[in-house]
């Protein structure tokens, strides 16, 4: 509905009221809505964020708005109520596959290598660099969060070869987009005791490397297995402005956590009697608080926790022999783990009050195991890959909290554990299973 509508409605409504000896009161607001955006009542949906310029403004009632489809790169403003204001980034687009290697030729008969796949598109923001969130007076629930980053595209597959050809190699996954940021702009519970997330986005994962290609029948090596993509890093749970009024004696809960780091994939198998490929390493976790996140008076909570580190991919399994005494590839080397993020590396002060400040860093994460040696044609059995090391655990705090009558704690997070080593393969005697 148009705003003239609206306002001859609401001046319609006042009018009757008038004239049956009663008064109407409506709840105040903005007529105009951003592109995207519908009301029902005091219940607002944005499905395409909020953009530069514009701004949404609720009613002086309870409110509830929710934002998707893109980030508040404008203005949103809760007015008075207890108000449910939710904000989503969006999701990092799928990197591409990569394509098959040619096959050998009678010209030409070694096989081309698999491509590359695509890496994955970064998460979008929660709240962009030029947004702004108001919840305004009133105990407010905001909880903003960055999108995902998108995972990898796949290895192609190496290209096998022809009597005397090589195979190809398998190509590389895609390494993850990195995690959206939750709050980059500024964010303001107002007065009253609110509960504040801004959350990142999970890094995306990566993509798993291609199979090599067989040699040609005659001679040739094998195609090594593609290396798996890494994991991308977890987006900044704050990176912007979080503040309240210093005159505000509310009891703030207010929490900035980064995102997990992406998984990293596992590497491809090797071509028949080739090595495999290693696996990707996993996105380290992404720092919570790299801005200013700051109560007012009262006894506010504050945390800042960072993401956790991505787990590795396994290395690929090696190649088998295929033919009479030949040995199986090595296995992959597994991928280490992703370090965890810092909890606070910006500031993080309570305000004026008696407050509880707590910086935590992120875990590490697991390193993946080496790949399995190929089985040998009446040959020895490769060798098992090594495995990826853990990832180390975050700092608890790198920045600012100096507030002299707080409770302060900057925990640090535990390390993660390192992958095993593959197993050896075996000599099958002389039974070629490729």
């Amino acid at each position: 509905m148009k705003s003239t509508a609206r306002t001859r409605t609401g001046r319609a409504l006042l009018a009757m009221g008038t004239a049956a000896g009663f008064v109407v009161f409506l709840p105040s607001q903005a007529w105009a809505l951003p592109p995207g955006c519908s009301q029902s009542g005091a219940n607002f949906t944005c499905t395409a964020g909020v953009p530069a310029g514009q701004v949404l403004t609720g009613t002086t009632g309870n409110n509830v708005i929710t934002i998707t489809g893109g980030a508040v790169n404008g203005a949103v403003n809760g007015l008075a109520g207890n108000d449910t204001i939710r904000v989503t980034g969006v999701v990092g687009s799928i990197g591409a596959n990569g394509p098959p290697g040619a096959a050998g030729t009678a010209g030409t008969p070694a096989g081309s290598a698999g491509g590359n796949g695509g890496a994955g598109g970064v998460g979008g923001a929660g709240v962009g660099a030029t947004g702004a969130v108001d919840g305004g007076a009133g105990t407010d629930s905001i909880t903003v969060t960055g999108g995902a980053g998108g995972s990898g595209g796949a290895g192609g597959v190496g290209g096998n070869g022809l009597s005397s050809g090589a195979g190809g190699a398998g190509g590389n996954g895609g390494v993850g987009g990195i995690g959206g940021a939750g709050n980059a702009g500024a964010v303001t519970g107002g007065t009253g005791g609110d509960t504040v997330v801004l959350a990142a986005g999970k890094g995306g994962n990566g993509a798993p490397g291609g199979l090599g290609g067989t040699s040609g029948s005659l001679a040739g090596s094998a195609g090594a297995g593609g290396i798996g993509g890494a994991g991308a890093a977890g987006g900044v749970g704050n990176s912007g402005t979080y503040t309240d009024d210093v005159s505000d004696p509310g009891l703030d809960d207010v929490t900035a956590t980064g995102g997990a780091g992406g998984l990293g994939a596992t590497g491809g198998l090797g071509g028949c009697g080739h090595g495999g490929g290693a696996g990707g390493a996993g996105g380290a976790g992404g720092i919570g608080n790299s801005g200013t996140t700051s109560g007012g008076a009262g006894a506010d909570t504050l945390k800042a926790n960072g993401g956790p580190g991505g787990n590795g991919g396994g290395g690929g399994k090696g190649g088998n022999g295929s033919a009479d005494v030949q040995p199986g590839g090595a296995g992959g080397v597994g991928g280490a783990g992703g370090a965890g993020g810092i909890g606070n590396s910006g500031a993080l002060t309570g305000g004026t009050g008696v407050d509880t400040v707590t910086a935590t860093g992120g875990l590490g994460g697991t390193g993946a195991g080496g790949g399995t040696g190929g089985t040998g044609c009446g040959g020895p059995g490769g060798p098992g890959g090594v495995g990826g090391a853990g990832g180390a655990g975050g700092i608890g705090n790198s920045g600012t909290t100096n507030d002299a009558l707080d409770t302060i704690t900057t925990p640090v997070g535990a390390g993660g554990l390192a992958g095993g080593n593959g197993v050896v393969g075996i000599n099958n005697g002389g039974v070629c299973a490729c």
